[in-house]
């Protein structure tokens, strides 16, 4: 299978009010933090748009190449854990491995401009993952994220687990008070391609709709067990035309 390569992408410059470049991703080196006043303020998020290029071209490699079923329209949406509001959507694309617990993933763009993914049941990751001045974040860095992010998908690198039912516990913590437990638990683990690195998360289960916590449960335990691993099982590759 052809190795996937991002497309080039034009290098893009934003200035401040006196004219000087700003360099996106080191505004805040040699500082003790960003300044309070750069928290919940967006200033150029057009420096997010190539992210909607490198996000179509990941579709269009995985389209080309792997065996899978492709649907588009803003009705995906619909049942997905914290999908964007339709209004913000230029575009959804699911696309569905035809190989038996494979994990789906559905694209969608924005207009911030950004980038959100759902993969398998619950999990969901969006690029930039805050646009903010404070944080900062540079539109190679996150695009370099989605792509590690989508292609470990696709080489069967998610496992997804929800605990048991079980009611929060409180705690005492010094410092803290009484402290809440998480209770039931949704939880994932990413592993890279590198076989060595992994992100993981875990989110009280009450977050979720019932019924969709409900259904979630119901197609992982066939996933954990078709897969010796417990993870989903990767993407096949497209059959060669004769």
């Amino acid at each position: 299978m052809r190795t996937y390569t991002r497309p080039p992408i034009e290098t893009l410059e934003f200035r401040d009010g006196s004219g000087a470049v700003i360099n996106y991703g080191n505004r805040w080196a040699g500082l003790d933090g960003p300044p309070e006043d750069t928290y919940s303020v967006i200033h150029d998020p057009e420096r997010f748009a190539p992210l909607h290029t490198v996000a179509t071209a990941v579709v269009e490699y995985l389209i080309a190449h792997t065996d899978i079923d492709v649907e588009e329209g803003s009705h995906l949406l619909a049942g997905v854990l914290h999908a964007p509001d339709t209004e913000h959507v230029v575009r959804a694309v699911r696309l569905t491995p035809r190989s038996e617990h494979a994990a789906a993933l559905t694209f969608v763009w924005t207009r911030d401009p950004a980038i959100h993914i759902h993969a398998g049941v619950l999990f969901s990751a969006t690029y930039p993952s805050c646009a903010c001045d404070a944080c900062d974040e540079r539109w190679d860095e996150c695009a370099d994220q989605l792509e590690e992010q989508v292609f470990s998908i696709v080489a069967g690198g998610l496992f997804e687990d929800i605990s048991a039912p079980t009611r929060p516990t409180w705690r005492f913590e010094w410092g803290r008070g009484l402290v809440q437990g998480m209770g039931q638990t949704v939880s994932y683990r990413l592993r890279e391609r590198d076989g060595e690195s992994e992100q993981s998360g875990q989110t009280r289960a009450e977050h979720v709709p019932a019924a969709m916590l409900q259904s979630a449960h119901a197609t992982l335990q066939g996933v954990h067990a078709a897969s010796p691993t417990r993870d989903w099982l990767s993407w096949q590759e497209k059959p060669r035309q004769s």
